[in-house]
């Protein structure tokens, strides 16, 4: 009798496992049967705003000896590629369409404190807000053109010393 009950014991415990495999079976299948799969989407987009940088060499003329001199200035850009410039000199000329340097300590008012300078791009005289040169930006650092100065002969009676003007370059883009 002992030996039935053992028997009955396995049987129930093999059943009871049986079922419980069979339960887990059926709960994943109905589960994989049920599931459903839908789709939707989303839009990426980014711009790339136009921009422009530009610079310029110092311009260095030599002693000024009372003879014409001239020296020149390499403008630089850097536009976004396909981006329009043009750029021109942002100061008004002080005479005509001269632009005075001025002695270092010196007052501009007067005549022996400042030489007169003009500049050009090869094809014209530059005075404010005259394109001195106009491109398209290529997305990387390029020559945009010269800037070349020029200080007339005889201009005498000028004081020894520096002449400067900071010159200002305005980029349109």
């Amino acid at each position: 009798m002992f030996y039935k009950k053992k028997s009955k014991i396995l049987f129930i415990k093999s059943t009871t496992s049986l079922t419980c495999l069979v339960s887990a079976f059926m709960l994943c299948k109905s589960t994989l049967v049920d599931a459903q799969t839908t789709t939707g989407t989303f839009l990426v987009s980014f711009s790339v705003a136009a921009s422009c940088s530009l610079s310029a060499a110092t311009m260095t003329f030599a002693p000024y000896t009372g003879n014409q001199l001239t020296a020149t200035s390499i403008v630089s850009v850097n536009c976004t590629s396909e981006t329009p410039f043009s750029i021109s000199i942002n100061d008004s000329p002080n005479r005509g369409s001269a632009y005075y340097l001025v002695k270092s300590g010196g007052n501009y008012a007067e005549e022996t404190n400042r030489i007169e300078v003009i500049f050009s791009n090869g094809a014209s005289t530059l005075t404010q807000g005259v394109t001195a040169f106009s491109g398209t930006g290529t997305g990387s650092d390029a020559v945009a053109g010269t800037i070349t100065g020029t200080l007339a002969a005889f201009q005498t009676g000028k004081l020894a010393g520096s002449y400067t003007k900071i010159m200002t370059l305005n980029i349109v883009y």
